[in-house]
């Protein structure tokens, strides 16, 4: 009796390979921490460049412990979206190369990948700006989700499409686990980079305008009406300006606005910069005034109450 043998077809180098329940299960933790990772990596830089806008820290025992916990929440929330996000998006995108690439009778190599993730970066392209247009926004939408969903995408599907490629099983977790250990390390060089370069002086970090007595002189506002006139001869005058903010009104404190004159003067903070020493009688005795702002656009404000509120009373330049 004659017995006939069907080879299997090779599978093409490179192309995609057969691949099991446990295989999509690593490939979507690889999605995941990919785009986990990117999500970090894209608030470090984020907060980096923030540096060197004006910003203020709160420092102290509870300050520290709410930064701890603003960062566990972040980690937890990128997880989640990184895990949605694989599910939803890069999955379904890698199994869209597949079958395209079956359908063409191509090798699904990367550069197959890659282009179609460019499709479906212009798909998400297209389908925002059209309606931005015809709302009457602008064009300049249509570039900004096209390099940012194909930046967003293209990692975390390459990475993901690598899994499917390996054969096992468990090379298929340890590259996942090398995707989470790699985009971690990214981010803290990038951090620590940022950091040294700052403290190095290769990057310029805010600095808060260095205003002297001629510069100060003019009238001040803030966004309720209240001035602050400071006059050459060193006298000031207040019409309407809110001793009280809003933020400390919500607190407890009632909210006031007073008029009065006064004077005023430059000296120097605990912390060794100058400040605005201003005394308007029943107004705004006793708080240090520190400046802000921009050389360009220079404000004037305290803290009300503790410094590490946050809360500010601000006037600008008119």
């Amino acid at each position: 009796m004659a017995h006939w043998t069907v080879a299997r077809p090779a599978a093409t180098p490179g192309g995609p390979a057969r691949v099991g329940g446990a295989g999509w299960t690593a490939a979507w933790l690889t999605g995941a921490v990919a785009l986990a990772g990117e999500g970090a990596l894209t608030a470090v830089v984020y907060f980096l460049a923030g540096l060197r806008d004006e910003h203020y820290f709160a420092t102290g025992i509870g300050a520290y412990v709410g930064y701890l916990v603003v960062i566990v929440v972040a980690a937890v929330v990128l997880g989640l979206a990184g895990s949605i996000g694989s599910a939803v998006v890069v999955l379904p995108v890698v199994q869209l190369s597949r079958w395209s690439a079956r359908r063409a009778g191509r090798a699904e190599g990367t550069r197959w990948c890659v282009a179609v993730c460019g499709a479906v970066a212009a798909t998400a392209a297209v389908g925002a700006g059209v309606p931005t247009l015809l709302l009457g926004g602008g064009w300049t939408v249509v570039p900004a989700v096209l390099a940012a969903t194909f930046l967003g995408l293209a990692p975390a599907v390459l990475c993901t499409r690598a899994v499917t490629v390996v054969r096992r099983n468990g090379a298929r977790f340890g590259l996942a686990a090398l995707v989470l250990v790699c985009g971690a390390s990214l981010s803290a060089v990038v951090f620590a980079g940022g950091l040294v370069a700052y403290g190095t002086g290769l990057i310029q970090a805010y600095e808060p305008p260095r205003l002297t007595a001629a510069q100060l002189v003019g009238t001040w506002s803030d966004e309720h009406g209240g001035t602050l006139t400071l006059r050459s001869d060193g006298t000031a005058a207040a019409h309407d300006m809110g001793a009280r903010a809003k933020e400390e009104a919500s607190d407890g404190g009632a909210s006031e606005r007073c008029d009065g004159t006064g004077t005023w003067t430059t000296g120097t903070s605990p912390s060794g910069t100058t400040e605005l020493e201003l005394s308007v009688s029943g107004c705004t005795e006793g708080p240090g005034w520190y400046f802000g702002g921009t050389g360009e656009r220079p404000t004037l404000f305290y803290w009300i109450g503790d410094p590490d509120s946050l809360n500010q009373y601000a006037l600008a330049r008119q």
